[in-house]
């Protein structure tokens, strides 16, 4: 069967969503259609995560993600307040544990050389951002043992599925199309649209949008842009259990190196009450791999013995991985890649979309719309 569109985006997680929805609101005359490869929204990166709204203070400040991040986080608060999604006001505080001290002056000046690091990224980001001393960190996260940090407070928690299928329902309340169970099987250029063959039926556009997630090095090469590669890498978290998962109320980061793959392996409470440990970072050999091979939970519990010295083994239950699209191999840090591969007919590449992709997801949306208006 085939449907002509307008618009055709490939890939409905947070991001493949929320650009969905800023097009219908941009251009109601327009016909979007969205595909995705499994049966509902957000089921693969966008929802196997912390739900942080993070605001970039992490981020090379001179990457687009940066400056995504900080506008997105504040738009996608202010979006999930204004339709009375769960949202937890936690902020954010990085901390340095007590055990820097008990492993030399060498490891305490670089902890605080690298949270000097993340204080000044935030200050030339214009984020706001506080020092905290041993005793306000005590009154702020009593559970806590640390020599102080920096709080971020414009910082937050959300159900990230239940925040990308808002998205999709405004998407499909201003007539955008959704078809499920369509994995993207071939990909054909003609001299003013593009033809997208599922298994099923095909799709044509003048415009397609590749937001494809961890998949989206493979939906580009499809399409003839053969440049790009996504390397998985995964992140598991623990449930702490019971009464020891009141013991924090707020988001706990470590201080990491700013070579890290992730932001490190934080205190990450959820809008209904649980507390998570995690994540790790690995890489993993396939995009898929989520369950095996999982990170024993004494490797967790030497991490959170630094800040909460009597959460053991016992109080911890492995609860699930999720899979971040990284463009390198390596730990170091790289940057989204949005880029008008083609202009007419008109392919958007979205690639390596990793953390802080839900945060940035309604700036992302904003600014594919603004390189479509440059474009076509």
């Amino acid at each position: 069967m085939r449907h002509d569109s307008d618009i055709i985006i490939i890939g409905a997680g947070v991001v493949g969503c929320a650009i969905a929805r800023e097009l219908s609101l941009k251009h109601p005359e327009k016909k979007i259609i969205v595909l995705d490869k499994l049966n509902d929204v957000g089921l693969e990166t966008s929802s196997k995560n912390s739900g942080v709204l993070h605001s970039g203070i992490h981020q090379n400040p001179n990457f687009l993600k940066s400056h995504l991040a900080e506008d997105g986080s504040k738009l996608a608060a202010k979006y999930a307040k204004e339709k009375h999604l769960s949202i937890l006001d936690s902020g954010m505080l990085i901390v340095v544990s007590f055990r820097a001290i008990n492993r030399g002056l060498y490891r305490e000046l670089r902890q605080f050389l690298f949270l000097r690091h993340i204080f000044k990224n935030g200050k030339r980001q214009g984020i706001k951002v506080k020092i905290i001393s041993p005793f306000k960190l005590k009154k702020m996260a009593p559970g806590i043992r640390a020599l102080g940090g920096i709080f971020i407070p414009d910082v937050w928690v959300v159900d990230s599925l239940a925040f990308t299928q808002s998205l999709e329902q405004d998407a499909q309340n201003m007539g955008v199309k959704f078809y499920f169970h369509s994995p993207v099987m071939k990909i054909r250029k003609q001299i003013n649209k593009y033809e997208v063959f599922t298994d099923h039926s095909w799709f044509s556009a003048p415009v397609v949008i590749n937001s494809a997630g961890l998949y989206a090095d493979d939906v580009a090469g499809m399409a003839g842009f053969n440049e790009y590669k996504i390397y998985p890498w995964r992140g598991e978290y623990y449930e702490v259990l019971r009464e020891k998962a009141k013991l924090v109320n707020r988001l706990i980061y470590p201080v990491v190196d700013k070579k890290s793959p992730s932001k490190g392996m934080h205190f990450s409470p959820r809008v209904d009450g649980r507390l998570f440990v995690g994540p790790n970072a690995r890489l993993v050999p396939e995009k898929n791999y989520y369950l095996q091979d999982k990170t024993p939970v004494e490797v967790f519990v030497q991490h959170i013995q630094k800040y909460i010295p009597s959460i053991e083994a016992k109080d911890l239950r492995w609860a699930y991985s999720g899979i971040r699209p990284k463009t390198t191999p390596g730990a170091e840090e790289s940057d989204f890649i949005i880029n008008v591969d083609s202009k007419n007919p008109t392919f958007v590449n979205l690639i390596g979309i990793e953390s802080p992709g839900l945060a940035s997801s309604m700036a992302i949306a904003k600014y594919v719309h603004k390189l479509l208006k440059t474009a076509c």
